[in-house]
């Protein structure tokens, strides 16, 4: 049997990935289990259908594995003589191995070889859930797990938590484990939020021009030992998106065509959108240059970073 096993979800792709090798008697480390990337400058179509073509050593069947399939998306194609081995296997498989096409890519349905990819394979495709789908799973997760919370926990919880299953089942094993009623504070000591949550408020701290807000969370930042060079980053990164976004939607684009046009998560853009209330695109110019200013100071080593920082979030915040 082939399989295609795609999608952003990698906690997802992993279960599904982890039941077939199950199905077969296999796991991660069995001789009987093969991997390839398709990204490594290593990798030969070739190689792989050998490897389909090779009876298994201790099972009835083998697994093998291609990751980062990057012949079916837009980024390249094979050649034609590696196309024909392919479709050639995919025509007429091994009947004593599975081949799965795996990762997180975004298929180019104008391929001929996709669409017999598709039509020869099992599909199984895992996006990313939406922030209400998201919060429902965690709600059933945490009851069937027997997990005490409050509702003020609960919502704190959902507050710190990003939208990734694979982060939330790795929290959730620390909450089973508390034994007792999770309340308010004891998720805030519990769950760490993500770096990423943090500089979304930052940046709106910054939009809204809330100073004391934005110097407290820095202040949070610089004990955790973040570097400013790096948020320097990760704000730009985010100050880039609102631009983009505030431009689509000042053409009249709704919310999945932003989706759409700048391949990102949904989750991204509702963001992004929620945090331009009140931002134009020449202030999102303004903060632009302000950090890109500041990243070449702190790169060329002028100055303190620490109060560098501060001072970009007292002139743009006040």
């Amino acid at each position: 049997m082939n399989y295609l096993i795609i999608g952003s979800e990698l906690f997802l792709l992993k279960k599904q990935l982890n039941q077939i090798l199950k199905e077969n008697s296999l796991d991660n480390n069995s001789m009987d289990t093969i991997f390839y990337d398709g990204l490594s400058n290593d990798f030969t179509i070739a190689s792989v259908i050998d490897d389909c073509n090779t009876p298994p050593f201790f099972n009835k069947k083998k697994t093998v594995i291609l990751n980062n399939p990057s012949f079916l998306s837009t980024q390249k194609s094979l050649n034609d003589h590696d196309s024909e081995i392919l479709e050639k296997y995919l025509k007429n498989p091994s009947l004593d191995a599975d081949l799965i096409f795996y990762g997180d890519i975004t298929l180019d349905k104008r391929k001929k070889l996709v669409k017999l990819v598709q039509s020869s394979c099992r599909v199984f495709q895992f996006e990313r859930l939406s922030t209400a789908e998201f919060n429902s799973y965690v709600s059933k997760q945490i009851t069937q797990n027997h997990v005490q919370v409050t509702p003020e926990g609960k919502a704190e919880l959902l507050n710190r938590l990003p939208n990734d299953l694979e982060n939330f089942h790795s929290e959730l094993e620390k909450m089973a484990l508390y034994g007792n009623e999770l309340d308010k504070e004891a998720i805030t000591k519990l769950i760490s939020r993500p770096l990423d949550e943090d500089v979304f408020h930052l940046v709106n701290d910054v939009v809204n021009r809330n100073m004391k807000s934005a110097l407290h969370l820095w202040d949070d930042l610089y004990m955790l030992n973040k570097d400013p060079i790096y948020l320097v980053a990760l704000l730009a990164s985010q100050f880039r998106l609102l631009y983009q976004v505030r431009t689509y939607l000042d053409m009249g684009y709704h919310e999945k065509e932003i989706q759409k046009e700048l391949k990102v998560h949904p989750f991204r853009v509702t963001k992004a959108i929620e945090s331009l209330r009140g931002l134009s695109k020449e202030r999102c110019l303004e903060i632009l240059n302000s950090l890109a200013e500041l990243d070449q100071s702190f790169k060329m080593g002028l100055g303190d970073k620490k109060a560098g920082f501060e001072l970009f979030l007292v002139r743009t915040a006040r």
